[in-house]
């Protein structure tokens, strides 16, 4: 199953990239990275990767999230994931990924987390 993307803004200042298909090891999952990329350079402080359609990933598709995530982090923005579930949920949890990134059930529940950081950030 090809891997689709899609992005758009939840909150005020929380882009949700959202994947639907399967994260395996090919040329589609470089668009992720780009993506993500694409939406640090526009400013994005914090962003929630949606997996709540993903229906399979692999190891090579753990290490893109871990990547990513990793970039993330070195911007100084923060990230989560949302709607993981089934085998996808258990590859994160036996990678333990999911001690590492914040996974929320649903975006709107990681959407409101990562909104919330913004609001106890302290003024500069």
């Amino acid at each position: 199953m090809v891997l689709t993307l899609s992005s758009r803004k939840c909150e005020p200042g929380v882009t949700v990239i959202e994947l639907a298909g399967h994260l395996t090891l090919s040329q589609e999952s470089d668009r992720i990275e780009t993506a993500v990329m694409a939406a640090l350079n526009e400013g994005a402080q914090r962003l929630v990767i949606d997996l709540s359609q993903v229906g399979y990933l692999d190891s090579s598709g753990i290490g893109v999230i871990a990547y990513c995530f990793g970039k993330v982090s070195h911007k100084g923005a923060h990230a989560a994931v949302a709607g993981a579930k089934g085998r996808v949920m258990d590859v994160l949890k036996l990678t333990r990924l999911d001690s590492v990134i914040p996974c929320f059930p649903d975006v709107a529940s990681a959407c409101e987390a990562l909104a919330a950081l913004a609001s106890s950030a302290p003024s500069a």
